[in-house]
Protein backbone atom coordinates (compact mmCIF):
# COMPACT_ATOMS: atom_id res chain seq x y z
CA UNK A 1 0.00 0.00 0.00
CA UNK A 2 1.38 3.34 -0.70
CA UNK A 3 0.08 6.73 0.21
CA UNK A 4 -1.27 9.29 -1.49
CA UNK A 5 1.80 11.30 -2.61
CA UNK A 6 3.52 7.98 -3.30
CA UNK A 7 0.84 6.92 -5.38
CA UNK A 8 0.96 10.29 -7.40
CA UNK A 9 -1.59 12.23 -5.59
CA UNK A 10 -0.68 15.69 -4.16
CA UNK A 11 -2.61 18.34 -2.51
CA UNK A 12 -2.68 21.78 -2.71
CA UNK A 13 -4.13 24.79 -0.85
CA UNK A 14 -7.51 24.24 0.36
CA UNK A 15 -9.79 26.78 -0.06
CA UNK A 16 -13.49 27.50 1.70
CA UNK A 17 -16.56 24.86 0.97
CA UNK A 18 -17.22 24.64 -2.51
CA UNK A 19 -20.74 24.06 -4.23
CA UNK A 20 -19.81 21.13 -6.77
CA UNK A 21 -16.89 18.83 -8.00
CA UNK A 22 -14.43 20.12 -10.05
CA UNK A 23 -14.52 19.68 -13.82
CA UNK A 24 -11.78 19.03 -16.41
CA UNK A 25 -11.87 18.81 -19.98
CA UNK A 26 -7.99 19.70 -21.16
CA UNK A 27 -4.61 20.59 -19.57
CA UNK A 28 -2.37 23.28 -21.40
CA UNK A 29 0.37 22.83 -22.34
CA UNK A 30 -0.43 18.81 -21.82
CA UNK A 31 3.00 17.26 -22.07
CA UNK A 32 6.21 18.25 -19.83
CA UNK A 33 9.95 16.96 -19.97
CA UNK A 34 11.61 14.60 -17.48
CA UNK A 35 13.56 17.09 -14.85
CA UNK A 36 11.43 20.62 -15.78
CA UNK A 37 9.03 22.28 -14.35
CA UNK A 38 6.12 23.84 -16.58
CA UNK A 39 2.80 25.96 -16.04
CA UNK A 40 -0.24 24.49 -16.98
CA UNK A 41 -3.27 25.84 -17.16
CA UNK A 42 -6.43 23.18 -16.75
CA UNK A 43 -9.50 23.95 -19.00
CA UNK A 44 -12.95 23.51 -16.65
CA UNK A 45 -14.29 24.93 -13.62
CA UNK A 46 -13.24 25.01 -10.23
CA UNK A 47 -14.48 26.93 -7.52
CA UNK A 48 -13.01 28.16 -5.24
CA UNK A 49 -9.70 27.68 -6.28
CA UNK A 50 -7.39 25.52 -5.97
CA UNK A 51 -8.72 22.24 -6.17
CA UNK A 52 -6.68 19.30 -5.04
CA UNK A 53 -4.91 17.40 -7.62
CA UNK A 54 -4.78 13.19 -8.17
CA UNK A 55 -1.63 12.07 -10.87
CA UNK A 56 -1.70 8.39 -11.62
CA UNK A 57 1.74 7.52 -10.73
CA UNK A 58 4.31 9.29 -8.77
CA UNK A 59 6.89 12.46 -9.71
CA UNK A 60 4.31 14.69 -11.26
CA UNK A 61 3.91 17.17 -8.96
CA UNK A 62 0.80 19.88 -9.10
CA UNK A 63 1.70 23.19 -7.06
CA UNK A 64 -0.65 26.38 -7.04
CA UNK A 65 0.95 28.86 -8.97
CA UNK A 66 1.16 32.16 -8.29
CA UNK A 67 -1.31 33.34 -11.06
CA UNK A 68 -5.08 31.98 -9.95
CA UNK A 69 -6.66 29.52 -12.20
CA UNK A 70 -2.90 27.43 -12.85
CA UNK A 71 -0.76 24.74 -11.58
CA UNK A 72 3.49 24.85 -11.37
CA UNK A 73 3.85 20.61 -12.76
CA UNK A 74 7.11 19.74 -11.31
CA UNK A 75 8.10 16.18 -13.32
CA UNK A 76 10.87 14.49 -11.64
CA UNK A 77 14.15 13.08 -13.48
CA UNK A 78 12.86 9.71 -13.09
CA UNK A 79 9.09 10.04 -13.39
CA UNK A 80 7.50 7.37 -16.11
CA UNK A 81 7.59 8.78 -19.46
CA UNK A 82 4.51 8.50 -21.54
CA UNK A 83 0.74 9.90 -21.11
CA UNK A 84 -1.02 10.26 -17.34
CA UNK A 85 -3.96 10.38 -15.62
CA UNK A 86 -4.76 13.57 -13.74
CA UNK A 87 -7.98 14.25 -12.10
CA UNK A 88 -8.85 17.33 -9.60
CA UNK A 89 -11.30 17.12 -6.87
CA UNK A 90 -12.78 18.69 -3.67
CA UNK A 91 -14.89 17.53 -1.08
CA UNK A 92 -17.84 17.60 -3.40
CA UNK A 93 -16.45 14.75 -6.05
CA UNK A 94 -14.18 14.89 -8.97
CA UNK A 95 -13.31 15.66 -11.95
CA UNK A 96 -13.07 13.24 -15.20
CA UNK A 97 -9.44 11.66 -15.50
CA UNK A 98 -7.62 13.83 -17.99
CA UNK A 99 -4.16 13.72 -20.10
CA UNK A 100 -0.88 14.95 -19.22
CA UNK A 101 2.42 13.26 -21.15
CA UNK A 102 5.75 13.33 -19.46
CA UNK A 103 8.29 13.31 -22.32
CA UNK A 104 12.17 12.29 -22.37
CA UNK A 105 12.68 15.00 -24.93
CA UNK A 106 12.45 19.11 -24.55
CA UNK A 107 9.33 19.80 -24.94
CA UNK A 108 8.67 23.40 -27.10
CA UNK A 109 5.69 25.87 -26.69
CA UNK A 110 3.92 27.09 -29.48
CA UNK A 111 4.28 31.63 -29.05
CA UNK A 112 1.62 33.61 -30.46
CA UNK A 113 1.37 35.65 -32.86
CA UNK A 114 1.90 32.81 -35.72
CA UNK A 115 -0.94 32.99 -37.47
CA UNK A 116 0.75 34.17 -40.60
CA UNK A 117 3.00 32.19 -42.63
CA UNK A 118 5.48 35.21 -43.01
CA UNK A 119 5.98 35.46 -39.41
CA UNK A 120 5.93 31.64 -38.55
CA UNK A 121 7.30 30.64 -34.84
CA UNK A 122 11.12 29.34 -35.93
CA UNK A 123 12.01 25.98 -35.38
CA UNK A 124 16.13 26.11 -34.86
CA UNK A 125 16.64 22.15 -34.45
CA UNK A 126 14.88 19.15 -35.71
CA UNK A 127 13.34 16.37 -34.03
CA UNK A 128 11.34 19.10 -32.29
CA UNK A 129 8.03 18.67 -30.51
CA UNK A 130 5.34 21.67 -29.65
CA UNK A 131 3.00 21.69 -27.44
CA UNK A 132 0.34 24.11 -28.40
CA UNK A 133 -3.32 25.35 -28.89
CA UNK A 134 -5.64 27.09 -31.49
CA UNK A 135 -6.68 29.74 -29.30
CA UNK A 136 -9.66 31.12 -31.25
CA UNK A 137 -11.55 30.66 -34.14
CA UNK A 138 -9.77 31.00 -37.81
CA UNK A 139 -6.19 30.68 -35.38
CA UNK A 140 -3.55 28.73 -38.32
CA UNK A 141 -0.05 28.01 -36.46
CA UNK A 142 2.90 28.28 -38.24
CA UNK A 143 6.48 27.24 -37.62
CA UNK A 144 9.40 27.29 -39.77
CA UNK A 145 12.37 25.05 -40.25
CA UNK A 146 15.45 24.59 -42.63
CA UNK A 147 16.07 22.01 -44.34
CA UNK A 148 18.39 20.34 -47.03
CA UNK A 149 17.68 19.73 -50.97
CA UNK A 150 16.40 16.01 -50.18
CA UNK A 151 16.06 15.64 -46.70
CA UNK A 152 12.32 14.34 -46.01
CA UNK A 153 10.46 15.85 -43.14
CA UNK A 154 7.96 14.09 -41.23
CA UNK A 155 5.47 15.99 -39.56
CA UNK A 156 2.41 14.93 -37.43
CA UNK A 157 -0.06 15.70 -34.73
CA UNK A 158 -1.19 14.41 -31.17
CA UNK A 159 -4.69 16.17 -30.84
CA UNK A 160 -7.62 13.81 -31.47
CA UNK A 161 -6.00 11.45 -29.42
CA UNK A 162 -6.09 13.76 -26.66
CA UNK A 163 -9.79 14.12 -26.90
CA UNK A 164 -9.32 17.67 -28.41
CA UNK A 165 -12.28 20.00 -30.34
CA UNK A 166 -10.86 19.59 -33.76
CA UNK A 167 -10.03 17.84 -36.70
CA UNK A 168 -6.38 19.11 -37.52
CA UNK A 169 -5.03 19.91 -40.96
CA UNK A 170 -1.35 19.72 -41.27
CA UNK A 171 0.29 21.63 -44.75
CA UNK A 172 3.57 22.66 -45.50
CA UNK A 173 4.00 25.80 -47.58
CA UNK A 174 7.27 27.52 -48.83
CA UNK A 175 8.25 31.84 -47.98
CA UNK A 176 5.71 32.68 -50.42
CA UNK A 177 2.96 30.79 -49.62
CA UNK A 178 2.52 28.20 -51.92
CA UNK A 179 1.24 25.14 -50.93
CA UNK A 180 3.63 22.11 -51.53
CA UNK A 181 2.03 18.76 -49.08
CA UNK A 182 -1.29 18.49 -47.19
CA UNK A 183 -2.81 15.91 -45.05
CA UNK A 184 -6.03 15.83 -43.06
CA UNK A 185 -6.17 12.96 -41.66
CA UNK A 186 -3.42 10.31 -40.60
CA UNK A 187 -4.23 6.91 -38.64
CA UNK A 188 -6.59 8.85 -36.67
CA UNK A 189 -8.04 11.83 -37.36
CA UNK A 190 -5.08 13.37 -36.62
CA UNK A 191 -2.60 14.35 -39.49
CA UNK A 192 0.67 12.68 -40.49
CA UNK A 193 2.77 13.59 -43.77
CA UNK A 194 6.34 12.97 -44.84
CA UNK A 195 7.48 15.72 -47.57
CA UNK A 196 10.89 15.81 -49.31
CA UNK A 197 12.24 19.55 -49.56
CA UNK A 198 12.86 20.05 -53.13
CA UNK A 199 15.85 22.58 -52.13
CA UNK A 200 17.83 24.03 -49.60
CA UNK A 201 15.53 26.40 -47.98
CA UNK A 202 13.10 27.70 -44.87
CA UNK A 203 10.28 25.90 -45.20
CA UNK A 204 6.80 26.57 -43.06
CA UNK A 205 4.45 23.91 -41.60
CA UNK A 206 0.84 25.47 -40.45
CA UNK A 207 -1.59 23.59 -38.31
CA UNK A 208 -5.58 24.05 -38.57
CA UNK A 209 -8.33 22.56 -38.07
CA UNK A 210 -12.14 22.66 -38.08
CA UNK A 211 -14.83 22.23 -35.10
CA UNK A 212 -15.19 18.22 -34.07
CA UNK A 213 -17.19 16.61 -33.68
CA UNK A 214 -18.35 18.28 -36.85
CA UNK A 215 -20.81 21.09 -37.20
CA UNK A 216 -22.84 23.02 -40.59
CA UNK A 217 -19.48 25.70 -40.51
CA UNK A 218 -16.80 25.32 -42.67
CA UNK A 219 -14.40 27.82 -41.02
CA UNK A 220 -11.50 27.23 -39.03
CA UNK A 221 -11.57 26.82 -35.28
CA UNK A 222 -10.23 27.47 -32.15
CA UNK A 223 -10.73 27.52 -28.34
CA UNK A 224 -9.99 26.32 -25.16
CA UNK A 225 -9.89 22.73 -25.94
CA UNK A 226 -8.30 23.07 -29.29
CA UNK A 227 -4.62 21.41 -27.64
CA UNK A 228 -2.31 19.54 -29.28
CA UNK A 229 1.13 18.29 -29.88
CA UNK A 230 2.98 18.79 -33.15
CA UNK A 231 6.14 16.58 -34.02
CA UNK A 232 8.52 17.07 -36.33
CA UNK A 233 11.86 15.61 -37.75
CA UNK A 234 13.84 14.58 -40.49
CA UNK A 235 14.92 10.96 -39.07
CA UNK A 236 13.61 8.02 -40.59
CA UNK A 237 10.11 6.95 -39.46
CA UNK A 238 8.12 3.96 -40.99
CA UNK A 239 5.24 5.13 -41.92
CA UNK A 240 3.02 1.52 -41.04
CA UNK A 241 4.90 0.60 -37.49
CA UNK A 242 3.55 -2.70 -35.63
CA UNK A 243 4.00 -3.57 -32.05
CA UNK A 244 7.06 -6.12 -31.35
CA UNK A 245 5.87 -9.72 -31.85
CA UNK A 246 5.31 -11.63 -28.61
CA UNK A 247 6.76 -14.71 -29.82
CA UNK A 248 5.47 -16.90 -27.12
CA UNK A 249 2.06 -16.27 -28.39
CA UNK A 250 1.97 -17.84 -31.86
CA UNK A 251 4.06 -18.37 -35.11
CA UNK A 252 4.86 -15.23 -37.00
CA UNK A 253 4.54 -16.54 -40.71
CA UNK A 254 4.95 -13.78 -44.11
CA UNK A 255 2.33 -14.22 -46.58
CA UNK A 256 3.22 -15.95 -49.80
CA UNK A 257 1.83 -14.83 -53.53
CA UNK A 258 0.55 -16.16 -55.19
CA UNK A 259 -2.85 -16.75 -52.67
CA UNK A 260 -5.90 -14.96 -54.36
CA UNK A 261 -7.88 -18.50 -54.59
CA UNK A 262 -8.92 -21.32 -52.84
CA UNK A 263 -7.13 -23.60 -55.04
CA UNK A 264 -3.73 -21.46 -53.55
CA UNK A 265 -4.45 -20.67 -50.29
CA UNK A 266 -1.54 -20.56 -48.42
CA UNK A 267 -1.59 -23.01 -45.41
CA UNK A 268 -0.80 -22.16 -41.83
CA UNK A 269 -1.13 -23.79 -38.57
CA UNK A 270 -3.28 -22.37 -35.77
CA UNK A 271 -2.26 -20.45 -33.60
CA UNK A 272 -0.13 -17.72 -35.76
CA UNK A 273 0.42 -14.35 -36.56
CA UNK A 274 0.40 -13.44 -40.28
CA UNK A 275 2.40 -10.46 -41.64
CA UNK A 276 1.09 -9.37 -45.26
CA UNK A 277 0.40 -7.07 -47.77
CA UNK A 278 -2.50 -5.96 -50.02
CA UNK A 279 -0.32 -5.42 -52.55
CA UNK A 280 -2.12 -4.05 -55.95
CA UNK A 281 -5.49 -3.02 -56.67
CA UNK A 282 -7.73 -6.01 -56.03
CA UNK A 283 -5.50 -8.33 -54.68
CA UNK A 284 -7.08 -10.71 -52.05
CA UNK A 285 -4.75 -13.44 -49.55
CA UNK A 286 -6.46 -16.35 -48.65
CA UNK A 287 -4.83 -18.47 -45.65
CA UNK A 288 -5.99 -22.37 -45.10
CA UNK A 289 -6.44 -23.43 -41.52
CA UNK A 290 -7.50 -26.35 -39.90
CA UNK A 291 -10.13 -26.03 -37.34
CA UNK A 292 -12.28 -28.65 -34.78
CA UNK A 293 -15.75 -29.03 -34.73
CA UNK A 294 -17.41 -26.50 -32.10
CA UNK A 295 -13.92 -24.92 -31.16
CA UNK A 296 -14.44 -21.10 -30.97
CA UNK A 297 -11.74 -19.54 -33.20
CA UNK A 298 -10.54 -15.37 -32.94
CA UNK A 299 -9.36 -13.86 -36.10
CA UNK A 300 -8.35 -10.27 -36.43
CA UNK A 301 -6.18 -7.86 -38.34
CA UNK A 302 -4.38 -5.08 -37.61
CA UNK A 303 -3.39 -2.49 -40.00
CA UNK A 304 -5.32 0.97 -40.14
CA UNK A 305 -4.45 0.97 -36.36
CA UNK A 306 -0.93 0.90 -37.43
CA UNK A 307 -1.18 3.30 -39.44
CA UNK A 308 -1.67 1.40 -42.83
CA UNK A 309 -4.15 3.32 -45.29
CA UNK A 310 -5.51 -0.16 -45.67
CA UNK A 311 -9.55 -0.73 -44.85
CA UNK A 312 -9.73 -4.45 -44.64
CA UNK A 313 -12.27 -6.93 -45.18
CA UNK A 314 -11.82 -10.30 -43.58
CA UNK A 315 -14.40 -13.57 -44.36
CA UNK A 316 -13.96 -16.91 -43.31
CA UNK A 317 -14.95 -19.88 -46.34
CA UNK A 318 -15.67 -23.43 -46.23
CA UNK A 319 -13.70 -25.81 -48.75
CA UNK A 320 -16.25 -24.63 -51.47
CA UNK A 321 -15.57 -21.32 -51.57
CA UNK A 322 -18.83 -20.26 -49.51
CA UNK A 323 -18.77 -17.43 -47.37
CA UNK A 324 -19.41 -18.59 -43.86
CA UNK A 325 -19.02 -15.08 -42.02
CA UNK A 326 -17.62 -11.61 -42.63
CA UNK A 327 -16.53 -8.09 -40.68
CA UNK A 328 -15.32 -4.91 -41.85
CA UNK A 329 -15.19 -1.95 -39.13
CA UNK A 330 -15.15 -3.23 -35.22
CA UNK A 331 -14.98 -1.55 -32.62
CA UNK A 332 -15.31 1.90 -34.20
CA UNK A 333 -11.89 1.16 -36.33
CA UNK A 334 -11.16 0.17 -39.49
CA UNK A 335 -9.83 -3.04 -38.18
CA UNK A 336 -12.28 -5.98 -38.57
CA UNK A 337 -12.32 -9.34 -36.05
CA UNK A 338 -14.05 -12.27 -36.16
CA UNK A 339 -15.01 -14.80 -33.35
CA UNK A 340 -16.21 -17.92 -34.88
CA UNK A 341 -17.39 -21.30 -33.84
CA UNK A 342 -16.58 -24.27 -36.61
CA UNK A 343 -19.35 -25.80 -37.50
CA UNK A 344 -17.06 -28.90 -38.50
CA UNK A 345 -14.31 -30.31 -38.62
CA UNK A 346 -11.77 -29.88 -41.12
CA UNK A 347 -10.55 -27.33 -43.19
CA UNK A 348 -11.45 -23.78 -43.88
CA UNK A 349 -10.16 -20.43 -45.48
CA UNK A 350 -9.45 -17.30 -44.51
CA UNK A 351 -9.29 -14.06 -46.87
CA UNK A 352 -8.63 -10.86 -46.76
CA UNK A 353 -8.87 -7.38 -48.96
CA UNK A 354 -9.44 -3.80 -49.33
CA UNK A 355 -13.01 -2.40 -49.02
CA UNK A 356 -12.22 0.16 -51.64
CA UNK A 357 -10.13 -2.38 -53.95
CA UNK A 358 -6.95 -0.58 -53.11
CA UNK A 359 -3.56 -1.66 -52.56
CA UNK A 360 -0.13 -0.83 -52.88
CA UNK A 361 3.40 -1.31 -50.93
CA UNK A 362 1.80 0.74 -47.79
CA UNK A 363 -1.53 -1.78 -47.37
CA UNK A 364 0.53 -3.91 -44.56
CA UNK A 365 -1.39 -5.71 -42.32
CA UNK A 366 -0.74 -8.12 -39.22
CA UNK A 367 -3.81 -11.36 -39.57
CA UNK A 368 -3.70 -13.56 -35.98
CA UNK A 369 -5.88 -16.32 -36.32
CA UNK A 370 -6.16 -18.43 -32.49
CA UNK A 371 -8.39 -20.64 -30.45
CA UNK A 372 -10.35 -18.01 -28.27
CA UNK A 373 -9.37 -17.61 -25.05
CA UNK A 374 -12.18 -17.21 -22.28
CA UNK A 375 -12.56 -13.77 -20.84
CA UNK A 376 -14.54 -11.60 -18.97
CA UNK A 377 -15.01 -7.86 -18.35
CA UNK A 378 -16.49 -5.48 -16.50
CA UNK A 379 -17.39 -2.15 -17.40
CA UNK A 380 -18.28 1.11 -15.05
CA UNK A 381 -21.42 2.98 -15.49
CA UNK A 382 -19.36 6.16 -14.22
CA UNK A 383 -15.75 7.07 -13.09
CA UNK A 384 -17.02 8.72 -9.66
CA UNK A 385 -19.25 7.78 -7.29
CA UNK A 386 -20.72 9.31 -4.32
CA UNK A 387 -22.13 8.27 -0.37
CA UNK A 388 -23.15 10.04 2.61
CA UNK A 389 -22.32 9.39 5.87
CA UNK A 390 -25.42 7.58 7.29
CA UNK A 391 -26.37 6.39 3.83
CA UNK A 392 -26.04 4.03 0.79
CA UNK A 393 -25.35 4.30 -2.58
CA UNK A 394 -24.80 2.01 -5.64
CA UNK A 395 -22.27 1.46 -7.95
CA UNK A 396 -23.25 0.04 -11.52
CA UNK A 397 -20.87 -2.42 -13.65
CA UNK A 398 -22.16 -4.34 -16.99
CA UNK A 399 -20.53 -8.08 -16.99
CA UNK A 400 -19.86 -9.57 -20.33
CA UNK A 401 -17.96 -13.29 -20.42
CA UNK A 402 -16.80 -14.36 -23.97
CA UNK A 403 -15.72 -17.04 -25.39
CA UNK A 404 -17.04 -19.94 -23.10
CA UNK A 405 -15.86 -18.08 -20.13
CA UNK A 406 -17.69 -20.06 -16.98
CA UNK A 407 -16.58 -19.01 -13.44
CA UNK A 408 -18.11 -17.71 -10.71
CA UNK A 409 -17.78 -14.07 -10.16
CA UNK A 410 -18.77 -11.57 -7.21
CA UNK A 411 -18.25 -8.09 -7.77
CA UNK A 412 -16.48 -6.26 -5.36
CA UNK A 413 -14.80 -3.24 -4.00
CA UNK A 414 -11.34 -2.48 -2.73
CA UNK A 415 -9.14 0.33 -1.04
CA UNK A 416 -12.52 1.64 0.73
CA UNK A 417 -11.84 4.42 3.06
CA UNK A 418 -12.55 3.51 6.59
CA UNK A 419 -16.21 3.49 8.08
CA UNK A 420 -17.37 2.46 4.19
CA UNK A 421 -18.20 -0.55 3.30
CA UNK A 422 -19.74 -2.84 0.19
CA UNK A 423 -20.95 -6.58 0.56
CA UNK A 424 -19.50 -8.46 -2.76
CA UNK A 425 -22.68 -9.32 -4.95
CA UNK A 426 -22.89 -12.54 -6.91
CA UNK A 427 -22.73 -11.63 -10.64
CA UNK A 428 -25.14 -13.81 -12.47
CA UNK A 429 -24.37 -16.33 -14.69
CA UNK A 430 -25.21 -14.59 -17.86
CA UNK A 431 -23.31 -11.44 -16.86
CA UNK A 432 -25.47 -7.80 -17.54
CA UNK A 433 -25.84 -4.89 -15.50
CA UNK A 434 -24.62 -5.57 -11.81
CA UNK A 435 -25.57 -3.02 -8.50
CA UNK A 436 -23.07 -3.16 -5.56
CA UNK A 437 -24.28 -1.13 -2.66
CA UNK A 438 -22.04 0.80 -0.25
CA UNK A 439 -22.63 2.07 2.72
CA UNK A 440 -20.94 4.84 5.20
CA UNK A 441 -21.47 4.55 8.78
CA UNK A 442 -22.73 7.42 10.09
CA UNK A 443 -19.44 8.81 11.79
CA UNK A 444 -17.81 8.00 8.67
CA UNK A 445 -14.96 10.69 7.94
CA UNK A 446 -15.00 12.80 5.02
CA UNK A 447 -13.25 11.49 2.13
CA UNK A 448 -12.46 11.55 -1.46
CA UNK A 449 -9.94 8.94 -3.38
CA UNK A 450 -9.52 6.73 -5.93
CA UNK A 451 -10.75 2.79 -5.14
CA UNK A 452 -11.04 -0.56 -7.61
CA UNK A 453 -14.02 -2.31 -7.90
CA UNK A 454 -13.27 -6.05 -9.29
CA UNK A 455 -14.40 -9.28 -10.59
CA UNK A 456 -13.76 -12.15 -8.14
CA UNK A 457 -13.42 -15.87 -9.35
CA UNK A 458 -15.04 -17.60 -6.48
CA UNK A 459 -12.91 -20.46 -6.56
CA UNK A 460 -9.74 -19.80 -7.92
CA UNK A 461 -9.80 -15.85 -6.36
CA UNK A 462 -8.53 -14.50 -9.59
CA UNK A 463 -9.33 -10.84 -9.98
CA UNK A 464 -10.54 -8.87 -13.19
CA UNK A 465 -10.43 -5.42 -13.01
CA UNK A 466 -13.68 -3.17 -13.51
CA UNK A 467 -13.28 -0.55 -15.79
CA UNK A 468 -13.80 2.87 -16.54
CA UNK A 469 -13.60 3.58 -20.65
CA UNK A 470 -12.89 6.97 -21.89
CA UNK A 471 -13.58 6.01 -25.64
CA UNK A 472 -16.86 6.33 -27.20
CA UNK A 473 -18.02 5.56 -30.48
CA UNK A 474 -21.17 7.12 -32.46
CA UNK A 475 -22.69 8.92 -34.78
CA UNK A 476 -25.46 11.97 -35.11
CA UNK A 477 -26.88 11.80 -38.83
CA UNK A 478 -23.86 10.37 -39.90
CA UNK A 479 -21.18 13.05 -38.51
CA UNK A 480 -19.17 10.86 -36.16
CA UNK A 481 -18.87 11.21 -32.25
CA UNK A 482 -16.62 10.23 -29.82
CA UNK A 483 -13.24 9.11 -29.51
CA UNK A 484 -12.07 5.61 -30.39
CA UNK A 485 -8.44 6.04 -29.58
CA UNK A 486 -6.73 8.37 -27.01
CA UNK A 487 -3.25 8.14 -25.37
CA UNK A 488 -4.89 6.45 -22.66
CA UNK A 489 -8.29 4.66 -23.76
CA UNK A 490 -9.56 3.32 -19.84
CA UNK A 491 -8.64 3.05 -16.29
CA UNK A 492 -9.53 1.04 -13.41
CA UNK A 493 -8.81 4.07 -10.74
CA UNK A 494 -12.56 4.78 -9.88
CA UNK A 495 -13.20 7.82 -7.75
CA UNK A 496 -15.05 7.65 -4.05
CA UNK A 497 -16.26 10.47 -2.28
CA UNK A 498 -17.46 10.42 1.08
CA UNK A 499 -19.81 13.20 2.74
CA UNK A 500 -19.24 13.18 6.63
CA UNK A 501 -21.98 14.05 8.64
CA UNK A 502 -22.99 17.56 9.30
CA UNK A 503 -21.88 17.28 13.08
CA UNK A 504 -18.46 15.96 11.10
CA UNK A 505 -17.91 18.37 8.27
CA UNK A 506 -14.42 18.71 7.52
CA UNK A 507 -12.11 18.48 3.97
CA UNK A 508 -11.28 14.75 2.70
CA UNK A 509 -8.66 13.32 3.92
CA UNK A 510 -5.86 11.41 2.10
CA UNK A 511 -5.67 8.12 2.61
CA UNK A 512 -3.89 4.48 1.53
CA UNK A 513 -4.47 3.87 -2.46
CA UNK A 514 -3.00 1.24 -4.04
CA UNK A 515 -1.82 2.77 -8.01
CA UNK A 516 -2.85 1.33 -11.40
CA UNK A 517 -1.05 -1.82 -12.17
Amino acid sequence: MWSLRAAGIFLAVLGAASAAEPTLTHLYPAAGQQGTTVTITPVGKSDPWPPQVWVDAPGITFTPAKAKGKFDVEIAKDAAPGPHLVRLFNKDGASQPRFFIVSTEPELVEKEPNDDYKAPQKIDALPATISGRLDKAGDVDSFAVTLKKGQALTAWVEAYVLASTFDGMLRIVDESGHELAFNHDGRTLDPDLTWEAPRDGTFIVQLMGFVYPATAAVTLTGGDGCVYRLHLTTASRPRVSFPPHDANQAAEIAEQEPNDTIDKAQSVAVPCSISGCINQRGDEDRFAFTAEKQKIYELNVLGARAGAPLDAWLKIENKDGKQLTRADDTDGSRDPRITWTAPSSGTFTVAIGDVTHHGGPDFLYHLNIAEAVPAVTGTAANHAFAVAAGKTSEFKATVKGANGFKAKLQLAAKNLPEGVSAPEVDVPEKGGEVTLKLTADASAAAASRPIQLVLRETESGAEHAVIYSMTTTGENNGVPQGYTELVINSTDQLWLTVTASAEKKEAPKPEPATPAP
